[in-house]
Parts: C-alpha cells; structure tokens; sequence
C-alpha cells in the first residue's frame, strides 16, 4: 500500500477546520464580496457571494501542504494558475479567451505529469477531456447543493476505489475534498448561503481530473470508472451543449437550459436535488458493480 491513512488525519482536521472558519469569515465580515446577483438566467432570486469555493479549495490546499501526498511541481502550477484567474473572475470579469488558454494550459500541464506518461494519440483526448471537465463543472455549478453533491459522492467513490487498491494517497486526496466539499455544502445547501464561483467550480473540475487520470495511470481502476461516476454531469452538460449548437444558438453564452435547471424550474429546486442526489448514488453503483464484474 501507498503511503499510510492514519497520516491523513491531521491534514483533515486542518482542512476542515480551515474551510469552515475561511466560509464563516466570508459570510459574517466579507458577504459583499464576489456577489452573485441574480438575472433572468438564474436560479436564485437574491444576491450571494460566490466566494465559497475559495474556502473549500484553501481547505484542500492547506491539507494537502500538511499532508503525505506528493506530486509532481506542475500539478501545483496547473491548479495556482487555474484558480488565480478564476477567482479574479468570481471578483472582476476576465475575458473568455484568457479563461479557457488557463484552462487549457493546466490540463496539459496535468497529463504531461503523469507517472507513466502516455502514448501521443493519448494527448489531445486527455487534454480535451481535462478542459472539458473544468468547463462543465462550471457549467453545472447552478443549482444550490448541485456541483458540491456530486463532489462528495464522486470523491468518495473515487477514494474509496483507491482504498481498496491500496493507494492509500489518492484515498486520502479524495478525503480531503469530501471533507471540505461537506464543510460547503453545510452553507451550499438550499437555499444556499454561499455560491461556489468560478475559483471552486473550476479548481474542483480540475481536481476529479486530476485524481482520475492519476488513478488510471497508477492502476487504482480502469479509465471508466470515473467516466461512469461523473456521468450524471457530463452527460447532461454535453447533450445540452451539443443540442445548443445543433440549434444555432450562441452555445458559449450563460443559460439555463440544462436538464437539471429545465427540471428544477418545474419541480422546484429541492425535489430536483433529491432526484439527483438518487441518480449519482446509481451512477457510482454501476460503475463499482462493474468493477465486481470485471474482478470476478
């Protein structure tokens, strides 16, 4: 096994505490900060800041500073890069042509340092699907308690696939997001307090990335475990992103014509995060029944 999860106890207290106390100081004596207010695409209905996932992501910082865990230099340069110019946009804008290069040079940045690299057909789906992560968990990032739920269940499923494979580092990773992403979630939770913004959505978009190809490559499970356990928000951002462009319309535009917010706009938003949090749990099933299948 690698590394050892009893060493992982300190970096989630450290990150829990740090996330927790970071969101209430946001919310008692910076709630101006980064404010969302809301206009004919949203899904809220008052001003709140979108400063939450600068907490949740300084927990994961902190904790992995602490921690057992070491990668190579350029994750933490593809993740400092990513996040500067993201939580410069949840505060001022930022052009898209400036966000989606940053988005792109962390995603090579993160499949140029895998342990065992990859053949060179490999690059550009590896980049493209890590700048499509990033994007699309900002995409989904638009309903209260939506991108963190699936944060907690897909780390955790990911972390426990690299407990059982005795990676007991990338378990702990996992951990830790679980661990700060529930802290969020406490102030996320509809009706929502705090917003993840820009920083959170897209540092948390890089993670799953991250964590995914490095479990792949290090051989805690197979390419589409992640795939099968992410797939209730890939799915739903890809086919509303195709049917936009298949109809002409400006697909790069903010909107609200997700499946979850076409639902959520008739059943209410609650009813529709229940209905959700129902199909990721599936979605993780399936994806651990077929690594039972293929195991047998």
């Amino acid at each position: 096994m690698t590394g050892s999860f009893l060493a992982w106890l300190l970096p989630l207290l450290v990150g829990g505490a740090l996330s927790y106390g970071m969101t209430s100081v946001l919310l008692s004596r910076m709630q101006n900060l980064a404010l969302d207010v809301p206009n004919h695409r949203s899904m809220h209905s008052d001003p709140v800041p979108r400063t939450g996932g600068w907490a949740l992501l300084a927990g994961c910082g902190l904790g992995l500073a602490v921690g057992p865990a070491s990668f190579p230099l350029p994750v933490y340069i593809s993740f400092f890069l990513l996040l500067a110019v993201s939580a410069i946009d949840d505060v001022r804008h930022v052009a898209a042509r400036v966000r989606f290069a940053t988005q792109l040079i962390a995603a090579i940045l993160i499949v140029l340092s895998l342990p065992r690299g990859v053949d060179w057909w490999w690059l550009p789906f590896l980049v493209l699907a890590g700048s499509w992560m990033i994007n699309l968990y900002n995409f989904m990032d638009g309903m209260d308690g939506f991108a963190g739920s699936m944060t907690v269940i897909g780390f955790l499923s990911l972390g426990l696939a690299c407990f059982f494979a005795g990676d007991l580092e990338l378990a702990g990773v996992c951990a830790l997001f679980v661990v700060c992403t529930v802290i969020f979630l406490r102030f996320n939770w509809p009706p929502a307090r705090i917003f993840m913004g820009d920083a959170g959505s897209t540092g948390i978009g890089l993670a799953v990335f991250a964590v995914s190809v490095f479990g792949w490559q290090r051989e805690a499970f197979q390419l589409w475990f992640p795939i099968i356990v992410f797939s209730p928000f890939w799915v739903d951002a890809s086919f509303t992103l195709l049917r936009r462009v298949a109809t002409g319309q400006r697909w790069w535009e903010a909107h609200r014509e997700h499946l979850y917010q076409r639902l959520a706009l008739r059943i209410g938003v609650r009813k529709t995060l229940h209905l959700q949090l129902a199909l990721m749990v599936a979605a993780s099933s399936v994806a651990f029944a077929f690594v039972a299948l293929t195991a047998a």
